[in-house]
């Protein structure tokens, strides 16, 4: 199977670390009013715009991979299946992030078949790389899969916890290993 997984909020805990540097921004109120729409790749103004400008690269390098998000990928390959790491990140939005991301998942031990950057359309992606089911934290994205009759799986973060979906949903990486085992069964 080709399994498609998003970085931010699924692999890693981008948002933790995302909060760390809005703490230390002299408006933290204005941005932490919008950190929802920033986790779903949006960005409202210009001020937030500069901030992660100027935080981005930071705010990934420090981001803790979640409990198990390695040993469960490191299993599925091992199965046999194909890990597509589908990403918002890249050079478009984010200098630099790149070369920091391949860096950061192969320090911490995170394998994947390939790496796509610079993903706004993840349902599209999926189709060209023919991907049978992704993981992703984004409400948008897993709806625009299922809607292209395609597999998705939530993953649950601080964006979509409050969010009512009939997209499969999962909170942890053993919970999506128990529902992988469940779709391929």
């Amino acid at each position: 199977m080709r399994i498609g997984i998003d970085i931010d909020d699924v692999i890693t805990d981008t948002s933790s670390s995302i909060r760390k540097y809005i703490d230390k921004s002299d408006n933290k109120g204005h941005i932490y009013n919008h950190i929802e729409e920033v986790m779903r790749g949006e960005m409202p103004t210009q001020e937030i715009k500069n901030f992660y400008k100027d935080n981005s690269i930071n705010i990934f390098r420090d981001a803790i991979v979640k409990k198990d998000a390695s040993g469960v990928i490191k299993n599925l390959m091992d199965e046999g299946n194909e890990v597509f790491i589908i990403t918002s990140r890249g050079e478009v939005k984010f200098s630099g992030s790149e070369q920091l991301t391949l860096d950061y998942l192969k320090a911490h031990n995170i394998n994947y078949t390939k790496i796509i950057f610079n993903c706004f359309e993840k349902a599209n992606i999926c189709k060209e790389n023919s991907i049978d089911l992704m993981v992703d934290d984004s409400v948008k994205f897993c709806v625009d899969i299922v809607n292209n009759n395609m597999k998705s799986i939530l993953f649950t973060s601080v964006v979509n916890k409050n969010e009512i979906v009939e997209v499969p949903r999962v909170s942890s990486w053993l919970e999506l290993q128990k529902e992988l085992e469940n779709i391929t069964k």
